[in-house]
């Protein structure tokens, strides 16, 4: 019997927290945020949001910023007066601006020491999540296992040899 994951998952506080996972489990992160964090939410998104849509409340102190590219997220964590950040992550904003990636990973890592942190959410990892990764304090991978396939069992070769083969 598995242990439900949102059980163990826990922020702390000060953290840049990368959360990667199936989307129809990153929606439960933003709700688990919500209900630690007594402060108001910042909820940050880019243009294709995919957990977004699928969140049924938001409370009054859940706020939601869209940046259409890559320069307006910056501009979103310098007005930001929130006391936590959730960044859905969106990789079109970052297919011509690469360079801003570190730039962006230095910020929301400063953000999150100076309030009660940052929580990165993305549906798989790429090359984008991999330029973020030094600035990162935690991340969390979690990938979906169909529950029809069986994993595979590979047989190990035995080294031992008969006397037969060895021709004595």
């Amino acid at each position: 019997m598995s242990v439900p994951f949102f059980t163990q998952f826990s922020v702390s506080n000060g953290t840049f927290t990368a959360f990667i996972a199936p989307a129809g489990v990153l929606t439960k992160a933003p709700g688990l945020i919500m209900k630690r964090e007594p402060g108001l939410i910042l909820y940050m998104c880019g243009n294709y949001p995919v957990i977004l849509p699928d969140l049924s409340q938001f409370p009054d102190r859940f706020l939601v910023r869209r940046a259409l590219t890559a320069f307006q997220i910056l501009t979103i964590l310098d007005e930001a007066y929130q006391s936590y950040l959730i960044f859905e992550f969106d990789r079109s904003l970052f297919e011509e601006c690469t360079d801003l990636l570190p730039v962006i990973g230095h910020r929301c890592r400063e953000y999150a020491m100076n309030n009660a942190g940052v929580l990165l959410l993305s549906t798989y990892p790429d090359t984008y999540i991999q330029a973020l990764e030094p600035f990162f304090h935690r991340i969390f991978l979690m990938q979906q296992i169909e529950a029809g396939s069986k994993p595979v069992k590979k047989k190990a070769t035995s080294k031992q040899l008969s006397l037969d083969s060895l021709g004595v």
